[in-house]
């Protein structure tokens, strides 16, 4: 089931809402309102890199490092 994100017009709460499918009716978690809108929201990938991308890491050879031709996982 996808994770939506919404706001109620009413109220304003910002909330999330486990949908189980297409069409489902949902209401505001604070007010009971089913004046809600469905948000646009970005989603996160988990990655082996370390956080900030490859420039982040010490042995990255965009940071200057070990010339690993990506082999330490840093794709260059």
């Amino acid at each position: 089931m996808p994770i939506y994100e919404y706001i109620c017009r009413d109220c304003g709460l910002a909330f999330e809402k486990l949908v189980p499918r297409a069409g489902t009716a949902v209401e505001c978690e604070k007010c009971g309102s089913a004046n809600v809108e469905k948000q646009f929201s970005l989603f996160a990938a988990a990655t082996s890199s370390p956080a900030g991308g490859c420039e982040a890491a010490d042995s990255c050879p965009a940071a200057g490092g070990c010339g690993c031709h990506g082999n330490c996982g840093c794709h260059h």
